[in-house]
């Protein structure tokens, strides 16, 4: 079948698409396409990078924080230990070693009563050690040869002046003193019974920790 057009030749021509059209919308979809797959490269790339980052530094953090944690532990260790040697360096400082104390009063009441300073023959040595009781320290009772004071004050002031029995001591109370009974067999046969305390510093008290009471709740009110 033969068709035959009618229309003018400028409308039949205006119908048609150029060829260099067809080449602009091609290269522009070519051009948005691949500018689309170029971004959405990227972001999917970026994505997977920083997903990667962050993997690994959780990873990184769940590994330290046993070790963190650990630490902390040692340094608690570390503060109670310097807590318990610092009390038993304060223990060792204030300790008294008894058994020399005693040697050397001893001492003191042998090499004076040759040497004619005092004759003195104790009847109780009583020691309270509690640092938190206001008696703490040495009781000494005892005799003394002769009717007059001196060989009690001898006596008292040797200890209060020797460095090896005074050590760690921080008060000598005046002797108190009153003839005793007469005994015959003793020469002189008078004597005069004497007592006094030496005292142990006193441990400081802490005070108790008051407790707060909660502050009280408003009463509801009805309405």
């Amino acid at each position: 079948m033969i068709q035959i057009n009618l229309l003018p030749d400028e409308l039949r021509r205006g119908g048609r698409s150029s060829p260099h059209a067809l080449g602009l919308l091609f290269v522009a979809s070519l051009l948005c396409f691949g500018a689309l797959g170029t971004a959405g490269f990227l972001w999917f790339n970026v994505r997977a990078d920083r997903q990667g980052r962050v993997d690994i530094a959780k990873e990184q953090l769940d590994n330290l924080a046993p070790r963190a944690k650990y630490a902390d532990s040692l340094a608690q260790e570390k503060a109670e230990f310097e807590k318990r040697n610092k009390t038993i360096g304060e223990i060792a400082a204030s300790r008294i070693v008894w058994t020399r104390k005693l040697d050397r009063l001893g001492e003191i009441i042998a090499h004076d009563s040759t040497q004619r300073g005092h004759r003195i023959w104790l009847s109780s040595v009583d020691v309270d050690a509690r640092t938190d009781s206001s008696r703490a320290g040495v009781e000494i009772k005892g005799f003394s040869s002769g009717r007059d004071l001196d060989g009690v004050s001898n006596f008292h002031e040797d200890l209060k002046t020797d460095p090896v029995f005074k050590e760690g001591f921080v008060a000598f109370t005046t002797p108190e003193s009153k003839l005793g009974d007469a005994e015959e067999e003793l020469d002189p046969p008078v004597k005069r019974e004497f007592n006094f305390e030496i005292r142990l510093p006193e441990k400081e008290k802490k005070a108790p920790v008051r407790k707060t009471a909660p502050p009280k709740k408003p009463a509801a009110t009805g309405s």
